[in-house]
């Protein structure tokens, strides 16, 4: 009973890292297309969703990489940022 208590516990924990890093990823996304959109030269461009963008750490714990693909004018192309965590939870688009 007891290392079915620790188990249920690890998978618990474990779950809510997932969902949590999950949530992260996608208030980065978010953050990072927004900027995209403001960007003049591609904001009427059709951007990739998020399960089509590639997300990654950055140089630091509460930096991501966020790397979403689009297209303008018939050519794809590649919005790249990182999108640092902010002491509130969101993100803001430091580059």
């Amino acid at each position: 009973m007891y290392r079915f208590t620790i188990l249920a516990f690890a998978a618990l924990t474990l779950g809510a890292c997932f969902k949590s890093s999950g949530s992260q990823d996608k208030l980065a996304y978010e953050a990072c297309l927004a900027s995209a959109k403001k960007d003049a030269k591609i904001a009427s461009a059709a951007f990739a969703t998020l399960e089509q963008s590639k997300i990654t750490g950055s140089t630091g714990e509460e930096e991501t990489r966020v790397n979403i693909p689009y297209e303008l004018d018939g050519k794809k192309a590649l919005f790249q940022c990182i999108a640092q965590k902010q002491s509130d939870g969101s993100f803001k688009v430091i580059f």
